[in-house]
């Protein structure tokens, strides 16, 4: 054996050390371009669309062209329409409407806008014209938060989040023949925040619970804040809208509920995360917490954490994939939004300045494909280069031991 190795040895040449050489370096460069693949690509940090003075607190997209925007600039409130690139005011200090007392802006089905404000009046923003719609046709006296549209039923139904007397919130209904629900019952340990439509007769409901001083275990003057959701049932009429299946979690707050599908609906929170089938009552629980909740599309849901965050997590599919982001998320994120392509982050960075992260989701389709591309060609030319070698050696083998 001793000779035949001896043998083996005489007969290497430069050749073949550089073509192990050579596969070496194939073998590193590959490696590199495969890990490369497995951050987010897609991502980058932009000036925002209104300025870098300019805080974007709520914003909606109707697509790539066409968006609204809650603005702080300078010491004032702006509502703004951003139309093919070109920024208008719509409401400012110079118009009859407050932008300081817009409370939320809602997306409609035909892509049009409602701004609930500190007032029982809605207005309805179609591109640059505003029109004014009466919701309290009493004598009651409540303000609008929010405003959540029947995603199925043909009939222009909605439900509102109100401030009732300025004390307590209360979900009220509003239908299109201009009349508006009596509030759900006084709950004035729970503050409503947001509610989205599941059904024809069926909602959902977010918000924060504060324990009462006489149940013990808090300081009065620093409760514990627990995030609650609940099911609302809604026949339409002046009938007061009924809370169903409260849940009260444990400690932080939810900031998104979404739908995910015709069946289930993402509960995203600060500390922690539930994706629920409404029609079964099934819940999983996700150890992700985070700031922004983004629905993509039917099924694919992207939920974002705070600032110095290093990763995102995707939902598609009721499958979680944890994705890493290329550098932490530079921003202190106060809104987001989604044109149907890219998803916008705005928020401030470190420097106190207002930016913008956005991530086009169509890139994931080419890192999953080219992933798998790089990986199946290192595998198979791996395989080649190795067994071109073994049949080499194996070759040598077999002359020198006829030598023998």
């Amino acid at each position: 054996m001793a000779r035949v190795w001896k043998q083996m040895l005489k007969q290497e040449s430069e050749h073949q050390w550089l073509a192990i050489s050579a596969f070496f370096v194939f073998v590193i460069i590959g490696a590199l371009l495969i890990k490369g693949t497995s951050f987010l690509s897609g991502v980058d940090i932009i000036d925002n669309e209104i300025g870098e003075d300019a805080r974007i607190l709520d914003s909606q997209y109707i697509d790539g062209d066409e968006s609204y925007f809650l603005i702080y600039q300078s010491g004032e409130y702006s509502f703004v329409w951003n139309n093919d690139g070109i920024s208008t005011p719509i409401i400012n200090s110079e118009t009859k409407y407050d932008a300081g007392e817009i409370n939320s802006i809602t997306k409609l089905s035909n892509d049009s806008i409602l701004l609930s404000q500190d007032s029982s009046e809605l207005l309805f923003v179609d591109g640059g014209d505003i029109y004014e719609f009466e919701t309290n046709y009493g004598n009651e006296i409540y303000s609008i938060k929010s405003i959540a549209e029947n995603r199925d039923s043909e009939a222009q139904e909605y439900l509102m989040i109100t401030n009732e007397n300025g004390s307590y919130t209360s979900i009220r209904g509003l239908s299109s023949n201009n009349i508006t629900s009596s509030p759900t019952l006084n709950n004035e340990n729970v503050e409503w925040k947001n509610i989205i439509s599941t059904g024809e007769q069926e909602w959902f409901a977010s918000g924060t619970y504060i324990p009462p001083i006489a149940s013990g275990g808090d300081s009065p003057a620093s409760p514990t804040i627990k995030p609650v959701y609940a099911k609302i049932i809604w026949s339409g009429g002046f009938t007061a809208p009924m809370i169903s299946n409260l849940h009260i979690g444990a400690i932080g707050e939810y900031h998104s509920i979404v739908n995910l599908n015709h069946e289930e609906i993402l509960i995203a929170g600060t500390h922690e995360t539930i994706i629920m089938n409404h029609i079964t009552g099934e819940i999983e629980n996700i150890d992700y917490s985070s700031v922004a909740a983004v629905v993509e599309d039917c099924e694919v849901a992207w939920l974002f954490n705070g600032q110095d965050s290093k990763s995102v997590l995707r939902i598609k599919n009721s499958e979680l994939e944890m994705m890493k982001l290329p550098h932490t998320l530079p921003l202190d994120v106060e809104s987001n939004g989604f044109d149907g392509e890219v998803i916008y982050l705005h928020g401030i960075d470190y420097n106190g300045e207002s930016r913008v992260m956005t991530f086009d989701t169509t890139s994931v389709g080419s890192i999953e494909s080219g992933r798998g591309f790089l990986n199946l060609s290192f595998v198979i030319i791996s395989l080649i280069v190795l067994s071109v070698m073994m049949i080499n050696a194996y070759d040598r083998f077999r002359d020198d031991k006829l030598l023998i």
